[in-house]
């Protein structure tokens, strides 16, 4: 097309004017104004308006309109009589065209080789043009039909799935408007093929239907209705028998065909929690496959509000990352199933998988369906059933009695102001060692009365030093308790383990607290100890053959606790041991009369095929216990240690 131009102020007409400006031809045919100009030989033209009849001027397209503005008046005019689209779209459209022809004319010339601002092929003013549709996170997309309420919505449906045979698509929570209709769909395929169809589908009124499609979840509103047909679905889908829930592709039940629903809106799977936490607390399995989850962090509640969930499945969801179930860390899951998510397309070795899976759940056991070794873990297992805490255990309820009167009488003298009182108490032979805790530093000095003989191995390396602070013998072992500070023990703080109890041994372990005696009762520091025993008979009783003791600084609940109901064992005469629920201590056994002892060592001569001489030996040893007796000889049986002259009839 050639350029002509009026002239302007950038030269000289035919009287010497200067002119500045050339005004393009195109201008000239836009403008409405009748105003006369001369040309450069004299001749008078008129302006023309803007027409739509074809003109016959020449070539060089004075006077004529464009194509483009043609043709969006010959679609406008064959539209339907409608006011606001007449008024509205067409000067718009119209206003639009010539708008950007005044503004693109002195760009350069397009790839195509059409100067800017030119007249648009034939054609082109028809073209529709069309946002690309690209995938969403929640795959859901919006479909909208302008003025597609006048049509049945049978036939809208039909009409659009009979264009994109051979594929089938549900369309969802379908609404006929006031100047529209729109439903959705839950697929990127199908919402693209739905769109590539837009303005191709004829209607009956003789138009095409224009289909507008774009990433879009249906609108909801979570309230009372909500949360209610959210429940009656979710009782239908629970299994009382396996505490199990089934939430899979939840907002496709067809209870809720008629409500958006969907698990992936975090205010709707909040109602969801909310729900279980009240009518089943005691969920142990919950299924969330298909529900498009990508988020987590609102799931954060569910280690508080269901805390029993031991199963969880979200297969086929959209979940990106592995630190995205952090939010999950807290539930102690035992089996998790992932499949068809995201982040397991960022593991190619199923090792590393797994160990990231049981960084933030260590004790699943089955993951994906597939069964995982046991987890190598310190930790114990909250199933493991652990025995009920007993204040003091005996292994033999018969040494109940034996115990309690051997601590009695040792801790009463031990309490006393005279110590050497114990020489009767330990073997002639025994061994006492004695620790104390110097982890902290001010422990050494609360402690300073006990460490001169402190036997600590850990810092006691040479054998020389070892030995040193080992006592032995009843002579050196009295005189070293003889040098510690005064004390008062708490017998209600007691705790006494007997762990083994033979006629020929006894293994017994004592812990509580005490406190050093001062002067005047001032700043008298309480102590814990603990001291481990190996008791041995000696003549007609019983004597500590190896013992340690180990000293520390009581703790504030200790201190709290003790010295409440007793003073010492001068106002308690018996410990907590024979008042320990745990066990039941046998009455005191008197001495039997003449008679009885007879009768018993005639029984056991009978038992044991020994000869009366070595049974009463054997009962008199035993205080006359019979069953006491009874053990003693077939123990001492079985180790061969009872001589041939037991069983010599006299």
């Amino acid at each position: 097309m050639s350029r002509n131009f009026r002239r302007g102020r950038g030269s000289r007409n035919q009287l010497g004017e200067r002119n500045f400006y050339e005004v393009p031809q195109t201008y000239v045919d836009h403008d409405d104004r009748g105003e006369r100009n001369n040309d450069r030989r004299g001749r008078n033209n008129t302006v023309r308006r803007v027409s739509f009849k074809p003109s016959g001027n020449g070539a060089g397209g004075r006077g004529k309109v464009s194509r483009a503005v043609q043709q969006i008046v010959r679609i406008h005019l064959n539209r339907e009589e409608d006011e606001a689209m007449r008024g509205d779209t067409f000067d718009a459209d119209l206003r639009t065209h010539i708008g950007n022809n005044n503004n693109n004319n002195n760009r350069n010339r397009t790839n195509r080789g059409r100067r800017s601002g030119s007249p648009l092929p034939r054609g082109a003013g028809n073209a529709h043009v069309r946002k690309k549709l690209v995938p969403s996170q929640t795959s859901w997309y919006e479909v909208r039909i302008p003025y597609g309420q006048k049509y049945e919505k049978e036939f809208v449906l039909r009409s659009i799935q009979q264009a994109i045979s051979p594929q089938i698509f549900i369309p969802r929570y379908y609404k006929a408007a006031e100047s529209c209709a729109t439903f959705y769909v839950e697929d990127f395929a199908t919402a693209e093929a739905i769109q590539k169809m837009d303005r191709k589908i004829d209607t009956p009124d003789g138009r095409k239907m224009i289909l507008l499609v774009r990433s879009n979840h249906p609108v909801f509103q979570v309230n009372d209705q909500l949360k209610e047909r959210m429940k009656q679905a979710m009782v239908k889908r629970y299994n009382p028998a396996t505490k199990a829930l089934n939430l899979e592709k939840f907002h496709a039940d067809p209870d809720l065909s008629d409500i958006f629903c969907a698990l992936f809106r975090p205010q709707i799977i909040l109602v969801a929690i909310d729900i279980i936490a009240e009518h089943i607390p005691e969920l142990e399995a919950l299924n969330l496959n298909d529900n498009k989850l990508y988020m987590l962090d609102h799931l954060r509640t569910m280690a508080t509000k269901i805390p029993n969930i031991k199963i969880l499945y979200m297969a086929k969801n959209r979940i990106p990352y592995i630190n995205t179930l952090d939010s999950l860390k807290a539930l102690k899951l035992v089996e998790l199933n992932l499949e068809e998510n995201p982040l397991k397309q960022r593991y190619e070795d199923q090792t590393v998988y797994v160990s990231e899976i049981r960084k933030r759940f260590p004790k699943v056991i089955k993951l994906d369906n597939i069964e995982l070794p046991p987890p190598i873990s310190f930790d114990v297992e909250d199933e493991s059933k652990f025995p009920s805490s007993k204040a003091s255990f005996l292994c033999d309820a018969s040494g109940t009695d034996l115990v309690r009167q051997f601590l009695e009488q040792y801790f009463v003298i031990f309490d006393s102001n005279n110590r050497q009182m114990l020489l009767e108490a330990y073997h002639e032979h025994a061994m006492f060692s004695l620790t104390v805790n110097t982890y902290h530093q001010n422990n050494q000095q609360k402690l300073a009365a006990y460490m001169h003989g402190n036997r600590n191995i850990k810092h006691k390396t040479d054998l020389d030093s070892r030995c040193r602070s080992l006592k032995q013998g009843r002579l050196q072992v009295v005189s070293y308790l003889s040098e510690l500070p005064p004390t008062k023990h708490d017998p209600q703080s007691f705790a006494v383990d007997l762990t083994l109890f033979t006629p020929q041994l006894l293994l017994l372990t004592v812990t509580g607290v005490f406190k050093e005696r001062k002067p005047n009762n001032n700043n008298e520091m309480i102590r814990s100890f603990q001291r481990s025993l190996v008791i041995v008979p000696s003549g007609g009783g019983f004597c500590i053959r190896n013992e340690m003791m180990h000293i520390n600084g009581a703790t504030r609940l200790q201190e709290e606790k003790s010295f409440k109901d007793a003073t010492g064992f001068a106002a308690t005469p018996a410990p907590s041991l024979a008042s320990t629920p745990a066990v039941s201590p046998l009455p005191t056994v008197s001495a039997p009369d003449d008679n009885t002892k007879l009768q018993m060592v005639q029984a056991l001569a009978t038992q044991s095929t020994m000869n009366l001489d070595w049974s009463r030996r054997c009962l008199e040893e035993t205080n006359w216990d019979y069953q006491r007796a009874e053990f003693a000889f077939s123990e001492l049986q079985k180790q061969n240690r009872i001589p041939p002259e037991a069983f010599i009839k006299n």
